[in-house]
């Protein structure tokens, strides 16, 4: 049985509302995911062959900068790709419907952008016999690509919220008692503003 998800959905400055989840909800989420690549890095960093696991831990120290590097572009786009990982929230919030206006709007934004970089990544898969030959990783490739992947889990995770009949609701606290009992809140709101 997946674990719930502990949401909350606090309204900003500028009038708009984001999804905050805090941070060791959203790692021992992650811990428990399905998510194939996360697998595929832990199998093989575990292979009793030490070139293979030498690989498997090098290339998990690469995604774990990419994902400190991601949750400081769009930090709301790490609770989604938890969201992707279960079908059971607890969401406090206001007003249920700007759960949904919020999920919604966040589907489309990813829709969007992952459109964009399908786009770019087939492009650059062009002109990949031109680039191959620079010194050094291929990051033309490689940033695309990883947005790529990103924002369909973000995308599932949006659908997974919009679709699941396994919400609860609860009432959001004052979000001074909120700043105050929810460690990194505060700069959460900073970076998402």
């Amino acid at each position: 049985m997946p674990k719930s998800l502990h949401l909350y959905l606090i309204p900003t400055r500028s009038g708009r509302s984001v999804l905050f989840s805090r941070s060791d909800d959203l790692a021992a989420i992650e811990v428990e995911s399905t998510d194939r690549v996360r697998q595929f890095i832990d199998w093989l960093s575990h292979r009793p062959n030490r070139v293979l696991a030498w690989v498997g831990r090098g290339i998990r120290s690469l995604h774990d900068y990419y994902s400190k590097l991601e949750d400081k572009i769009d930090p709301v786009e790490r609770v989604l790709k938890a969201m992707a990982s279960t079908n059971r929230y607890t969401v406090y919030t206001h007003d249920r419907e700007t759960f949904r206006l919020v999920l919604s709007r966040q589907r489309w934004k990813h829709v969007f952008w992952f459109s964009m970089d399908f786009v770019i990544t087939g492009v650059v898969i062009i002109f990949t016999p031109i680039l191959a030959p620079i010194p050094g990783p291929n990051l033309f490739l490689y940033y695309p690509f990883l947005r790529l992947l990103s924002h369909y889990r973000a995308i599932r995770g949006a659908l997974s919220g919009l679709n699941s009949s396994e919400i609860e609701f609860k009432h959001l606290p004052e979000l001074s008692s909120l700043e105050e009992n929810l460690p990194g809140l505060a700069r959460f709101l900073q970076r998402t503003e």
